[in-house]
C-alpha cells in the first residue's frame, strides 16, 4: 500500500510511514494553476534541446519563477524541516523529461557515485531528501512512473543486479499532476518505460545538509539572488560563514515560525 500524506506539516503517522518505507506520496501538493505554470516552465527549459531524449536540467528555478516557488513551497517545506531540522540547503534541482518510448532505467540509490552514501554507514543515512513534483499524468503504470523498493534504504545488503526478474515487492508510484513524491535517497528506485504519446515531466527538488556540495550548479546566479526572497537565498546556501564553518553554526534561515 502506498504511504500517503497530506500537504503541510508532517504528522507522527507520516513520519512513521516515511521511516518504514523510505518515501511518502503527497496528493495535491500543487494546485492546478501551479502545475500548469511549472509544466509550461519545464517545456520552455527543454525546448532548445533535441526531442525524444531523456534529460534532466538543473537550476531551472533561476529563470522560471514558477519553479522558484517550489524551493520553499508550504505543502512540502514543513516536512523537509521535520526530517532535516532547520539547517539545510537546496542541494540540487532537476527538471526531468521522459519522452514517449523511453525504456526506463535500472534500480539505483541516488547520491554521489564516486563515494556512495551507503559507505558512510548502514543503514544508509539520510543525506539527500528528494521531492519529485508530478507535472504530467502518471495515474497508471507505463507512464514513465517512478518505482520504489519499500524499506530498501534500511537494507544492509546491496541490491542484486541483473537478475532478469522484476521485484515482487516493488511499488509503481501512480499519481496525478500536482502530486509529490518525497523520498530518502537510499531507497532503491528506477524510472519505468513511457508507453504514452506524450512526455512525462517531473520537477525534483533535493535538500541536504549545508556541507554537501551543490550538484546542479557551480555557484548561485547573482541576478536570481538579487530578486529572490531572503529565505530562498538562505536555502541556496547564501549565508555568512562563521570564522569556523559549521563549528559554531550559522544564522538560522528566516522561516516564518
Amino acid at each position: 500500500m502506498t504511504p500517503l500524506g497530506t500537504p503541510g506539516p508532517m504528522t507522527e503517522r507520516e513520519r512513521f510511514m516515511f521511516d518504514v518505507a523510505g518515501y511518502l506520496v503527497v496528493p495535491d501538493a500543487l494546485t492546478p494553476a501551479e502545475v500548469d505554470a511549472c509544466l509550461e516552465a519545464a517545456k520552455r527549459a527543454h525546448a532548445p534541446f533535441p526531442a525524444g531524449q531523456w534529460r534532466q536540467l538543473g537550476a531551472v528555478y533561476e529563470r522560471e519563477d514558477a519553479v522558484a516557488e517550489l524551493i520553499d513551497h508550504p505543502s512540502i517545506l514543513p516536512k523537509v524541516r521535520a526530517l532535516l531540522g532547520d539547517y539545510f540547503i537546496l542541494q540540487s534541482s532537476w527538471c526531468t523529461v521522459s519522452p514517449p518510448g523511453f525504456t526506463g532505467g535500472g534500480y539505483h540509490q541516488d547520491g554521489s557515485a564516486p563515494y556512495e552514501f551507503r559507505r558512510l554507514s548502514l543503514p544508509t543515512p539520510l543525506v539527500q531528501l528528494r521531492v519529485g513534483y508530478f507535472l504530467t499524468d502518471q495515474s497508471e503504470p507505463d507512464m514513465g512512473n517512478m518505482v520504489m523498493i519499500p524499506g530498501s534504504h534500511n537494507a544492509a545488503l546491496p541490491m542484486p543486479r541483473n537478475t532478469g526478474e522484476e521485484w515482487p515487492i516493488r511499488e509503481v508510484i501512480c499519481g496525478k499532476p500536482g502530486d509529490a513524491l518525497l523520498f530518502h535517497q537510499g531507497v532503491f528506485h528506477c524510472g519505468t518505460e513511457n508507453r504514452k504519446n506524450f512526455p512525462r515531466y517531473i520537477q525534483h527538488m533535493v535538500y541536504a545538509p549545508p556541507w554537501l556540495i551543490p550538484s546542479d550548479r557551480q555557484r548561485n546566479d547573482p541576478a536570481f539572488l538579487e530578486r529572490t526572497t531572503p529565505l530562498r537565498r538562505a536555502l541556496l546556501g547564501e549565508w555568512k560563514r562563521p570564522e569556523e564553518p559549521f563549528g559554531v553554526g550559522y544564522e538560522r534561515p528566516p522561516f516564518r515560525d
